[in-house]
């Protein structure tokens, strides 16, 4: 089972070793694999900036606070050792941005981590519950629960092939009772080979049992994507 978080000055990033360079085949791949075992910037770049367009929607600014856009970036700013990157991420722009962060020799690409992250830290602050429980039962269900399908992602212009990764990790959870109702939040990933970084689309999808419980919506999408169908 992966392991998803490697702390760098505060931030969550990912230094996993990627072992496969094969293109997406016809039978998709398994969740864990496309995700954590392909080079997603082997082939990115020097000089290259992955900018990631963060949008914060919650239903009820007032009771779990305003929604904001901002910018994610990854930059490819070199090559490291043979098939790897060293890359700069910085999270934000402005007042909320947080120090950026510099880390050698990548493969892949460490907008995945940063979503992971967010999203179980999130998702605590909504639902409650211990930080280490949570991201456990996350680890767990993308490795045992995760469904994967093939989707047409549309990217500058042109559609390309892809897949969507989605999963709700908390849905059969022992604890689900003490969730506040957030249980059923839905979580999808839609990335592609033939998409710088690969990671096109992320979406955090905060929902409630209660209809009248305040609920959010976080998408994270790399400048150039459009529709994911």
């Amino acid at each position: 089972m992966p392991t998803f978080s490697f702390r760098v000055a505060g931030l969550s990033v990912v230094a996993a070793t990627c072992i496969s360079g094969a293109s997406m085949a016809t039978e998709a791949p398994k969740p864990t694999d496309i995700l954590f075992e392909r080079p997603h910037i082997a082939s990115v770049a020097p000089g290259t900036n992955l900018v990631y367009k963060f949008e914060r929607k919650p239903s009820n600014p007032k009771l779990i606070g305003d929604g904001f856009t901002d910018d994610i970036t990854v930059t490819v700013e070199s090559d490291g050792a043979p098939g790897k990157k060293n890359v700069r991420v910085q999270v934000f722009t402005g007042d909320r941005a947080r120090d950026p962060q510099e880390i050698t020799d990548m493969d892949g690409n460490p907008m995945l981590i940063v979503f992971l992250d967010n999203a179980v830290s999130h998702y605590r602050l909504l639902a409650g519950g211990d930080s280490m429980y949570l991201k456990g039962m996350f680890k767990k269900s993308l490795a045992e629960d995760s469904q994967i399908a093939p989707v047409k992602i549309d990217y500058k212009g042109q559609q390309v092939d892809g897949y969507r990764v989605s999963l709700k990790p908390y849905i059969n959870d022992p604890a689900k009772g003490k969730m506040n109702g957030f249980e059923g939040s839905v979580f999808t990933i839609a990335l592609s080979d033939k998409i710088p970084g690969y990671f096109a689309k992320m979406v955090s999808d905060y929902t409630n049992t209660d209809k009248n419980a305040p609920t959010l919506e976080e998408t994270t999408t790399l400048e150039g994507v459009g529709d994911v169908k």
